[in-house]
């Protein structure tokens, strides 16, 4: 062996393109790293988490707590104004809260048939004008003396009435007049996220004027911090909230729910604990648009941009803040719906992007065939978009069909699952055919917040919704954003790739702006639940079903707290607040102090134990 070594070496030393041959070595050894990443040699399937329970197993939150004992008595007064819509918002959260609640409406009910006030943990008044009430106002306030617990969800009105309780609930004076509330700003120690401000859209005079004797302990003021927005104030044994918001959808449900979370000597509620970030039309063909500010930047082309400072730039951000990112693909952006599908012939920038998105154990999901929404000739888009219907359920279906098997071509190892609907938009029809022709999908991400529009595809937390989007996460994202931090410590968040190619989205402002934008919503959300979870869509969804059927239920005694579980799978997750006593050890789970009294519990048995000690609030 040593002789043919030298032997070769002897030749190789004489051999007159040697130079030639390194330089040949070189570029090979180049263009098999680049054909590894194209190939993505290097990704394999996504390592979830956390699994989608069966389907038979899900249970709707609606079905979770039906023919519970109500423990909560909600009373109304339909015939005031503004009373339905602060009704279905306070269901809402009751609802996701999952407490058990009684409702008496005093346009049809007399004052004199409100049921036993002893029957109740907590009674929920939502009317302006208390006068609606009579007499039962006093025994209300008798009850609560006790060792009731009692909230004023609306903006009360002066009235006899309520000048009459007002210094029981903290009320020292107050005015015939409203103020404007631009924002809520949130104790530090109430809420997650608290110690900022969060500006509202579109202010107006929705709080009372008042003044706040020594009772009241204030927990949220408005924007100026001249106007108390919640607060609480012990009555005897009891306990009142009182909310001076005077705002009440869909954005503002986690104040409520926090406010609600005061009464009683601990309220423990089921959260998701998640943080999903999805890339839409990611991976798709390099989108068409007007690069004008990218070339004005760093003058390249879209597709440099994206494989050298877009997709970099994000992979830090990924590191650097534990995201996994769910892409959902896009096969092309023709607008083709009546004939027969089409595979995409450049399979390149499919099989490089989704690799790389797999390599960080990141997400491939679904976003179209094309960028036609799901819907068929019924639906009229009017003015709003230019976008074609489909022509029947089969092409629905058709098209649905090409875009999982081009995934499974360009992306074998990719396992899909989550379904996002070209700009949020999704029939009826549409989301009936899904469930019914296409198993592979078993999540539906559109959008949580409404809009003037009716063609987006609102959904609750029964499915997957995207809250937040985009790098310029403005005042009405931000406050959403926080409430639902606190309404179910949750965080959803959609991007575009071809956000810089629109000057409505951000191309203007330029990417550095755009990433800035994007890092300062991420540094918010990391200070105010450092806990949250960091995960895919899938993930994120099997989460929901979680929470979606779990329901609590407390036993308290001096020494303790029990929680028990129903619905209860493998894991669940609480936000409990310690009114009264502070919490110690805990059986069958974990916690973690998130702010003030503020505590989150990771329960691994379908019974938790929280020892109750002395101190705390009061």
């Amino acid at each position: 062996w040593a002789r043919m070594i030298r032997s070769a070496w002897r030749i190789w030393k004489r051999f007159r393109w040697k130079n030639l041959v390194r330089v040949w070595a070189v570029f090979m050894a180049i263009a098999l790293v680049l054909l590894a990443q194209t190939l993505g040699i290097h990704y394999g399937a996504t390592k979830f988490t956390l699994k989608y329970m069966a389907r038979n197993e899900a249970i709707p939150a609606q079905n979770a707590i039906m023919g519970q004992r109500a423990t909560n008595l909600m009373l109304v007064d339909s015939s005031q104004d503004g009373v339905d819509e602060a009704e279905a918002m306070m269901k809402q959260v009751l609802l996701d809260m999952k407490v058990p609640t009684a409702t008496v409406d005093l346009a049809k009910t007399d004052p004199d048939d409100i049921p036993s006030l002893n029957r109740y943990r907590t009674v929920l008044i939502v009317m302006p004008e208390l006068d609606s009430l009579g007499d039962e106002l006093v025994s209300i306030m008798r009850w609560v003396e006790g060792g009731g617990n009692m909230m004023l969800a609306m903006t009360p009105e002066k009235t006899g009435y309520l000048d009459a309780i007002g210094p029981q609930i903290g009320i020292e004076s107050s005015a015939y007049d409203y103020v404007m509330t631009k924002g809520i700003k949130p104790a530090r120690d109430f809420m997650l996220g608290g110690g900022h401000t969060y500006m509202f859209s579109g202010p107006f005079k929705s709080s009372l004027s008042l003044n706040l004797n020594e009772k009241a302990t204030v927990e949220a003021v408005s924007a100026n911090g001249h106007t108390p927005l919640i607060w609480s104030a012990d009555v005897r044994s009891g306990r009142t909230v009182t909310c001076n918001i005077g705002i009440y959808g869909k954005v503002v449900r986690g104040f409520y729910a926090s406010a609600f979370s005061l009464l009683g000597s601990a309220t423990a509620y089921p959260v998701i604990n998640s943080a999903a970030f999805y890339l839409d039309d990611f991976p798709s063909p390099v989108p068409s648009g007007d690069a004008t500010y990218i070339k004005r930047d760093y003058g390249m082309s879209i597709a440099d941009f994206y494989s050298k400072v877009w997709w970099p730039d994000l992979t830090k951000l990924a590191e650097r803040y534990g995201i996994r990112f769910t892409g959902v693909m896009i096969e092309n952006y023709g607008d083709d719906t009546k004939d027969a599908p089409v595979r995409q012939k450049d399979e390149s920038h499919f099989s490089y992007f989704g690799g790389l998105l797999l390599k960080q154990n990141g997400e491939i999901g679904y976003h179209g065939y094309n960028h036609q929404p799901l819907v068929l000739p019924n639906t009229d888009y009017g003015d709003e978009y230019a976008y074609h219907q489909w022509p029947n359920r089969k092409a629905v279906v058709a098209s649905l069909r090409e875009l999982i098997a081009f995934q499974k071509s360009v992306l074998p190892a990719a396992t899909a699952s989550v379904y996002v609907p070209p700009s949020n938009i999704l029939s009826k029809e549409g989301r009936q055919t899904i469930g019914r022709d296409v198993p592979e999908i078993r999540t539906i991400a559109s959008t949580y917040l409404p809009s003037d529009s009716k063609l987006p595809y609102v959904q609750e937390f029964v499915e997957a919704p995207r809250i937040v989007s985009g790098g310029m996460v403005g005042d009405y994202m931000r406050l959403a954003a926080e409430s639902e931090l606190n309404m179910h410590f949750v965080s959803t968040h959609f991007m575009h790739p071809d956000d810089m190619l629109d000057p409505d989205r951000g191309a203007k402002e330029g990417w550095a702006v755009y990433r800035k934008g994007l890092e300062n919503y991420l540094d918010w959300l990391e200070a105010s639940a450092p806990s949250i979870r960091m995960q895919t869509g899938t993930e994120c969804a099997s989460a929901v079903q979680r929470f979606s059927g779990l329901t609590v239920k407390m036993r308290e005694s001096a020494n303790e707290w029990e929680f028990d579980l129903g619905n209860f799978k493998d894991q669940a997750w609480l936000l409990l607040r310690a009114n009264h006593g502070t919490p110690g050890r805990i059986q069958g789970g974990s916690m973690i102090r998130m702010t003030g009294n503020l505590y989150l519990i990771k329960a691994t048995d379908s019974t938790v134990h929280v020892e109750r000690k002395a101190g705390g609030a009061a």
